[in-house]
């Protein structure tokens, strides 16, 4: 029996999410007739499903199947998708109704924690190329996000948008890498 590798699904939608939210991070096309109501539920989409669904539903695979993994690494992978699966679900919910930035200031530092111990462990594991850089940048981002979403800085969401660009790129091998390629 071949086994699949849940893990390409999950890493497609964290590359589309995080290179689409860097685009618009960055001011790709946007100009000033942009609707950003639009633009908001539009990004929430793409938040819930490529984000949040494709990521959980890859945790949920390496929680529940024997995907060719030992125990421990699929435990250790899923955890780190369904962390960001469950962050981008909360990202889209601002976009739908947003609430009070304080609270999503927490919910980022507690991931810029948990990242670090991923990190952490990646490097442990010797993993520092791609993962352990990819989980640095997310480490970078969840830390920078905080100082965007409270006062409109135009250069920490630049920032901010050429760090997601940065992940996109560093976590190509990644899927690469679980598709066979």
């Amino acid at each position: 029996m071949n086994v699949v590798n849940p893990e390409a699904i999950g890493l497609f939608g964290l590359i589309v999410t995080v290179w689409v939210f860097g685009l618009e991070q960055l001011g790709f096309g946007l100009d000033k007739n942009t609707d950003h109501a639009k633009l908001g539920r539009n990004l929430a989409h793409i938040a819930l499903y490529f984000g949040g669904a494709a990521q959980l539903f890859t945790a949920a695979c390496l929680y529940l199947f024997d995907v060719g993994m030992p125990p421990e690494a699929r435990i250790y992978v899923g955890t780190i998708f369904a962390t960001y699966g469950l962050f981008w679900v909360v990202v889209a919910m601002h976009f739908y109704n947003p609430g009070d930035k304080k609270i999503y200031a927490h919910l980022f530092l507690g991931i810029f924690f948990m990242t670090a111990v991923f990190s952490y462990k990646a490097i442990l594991m010797g993993k520092i190329w791609p993962l352990g850089t990819v989980l640095l940048l997310i480490n970078l981002l969840t830390i920078l996000l905080p100082f965007a979403w409270y006062k409109q800085n135009t250069l920490i969401t630049k920032i901010c948008g050429a760090t997601n660009i940065a992940i996109a790129l560093c976590a190509l091998p990644l899927l690469f890498h679980s598709l066979g390629v």
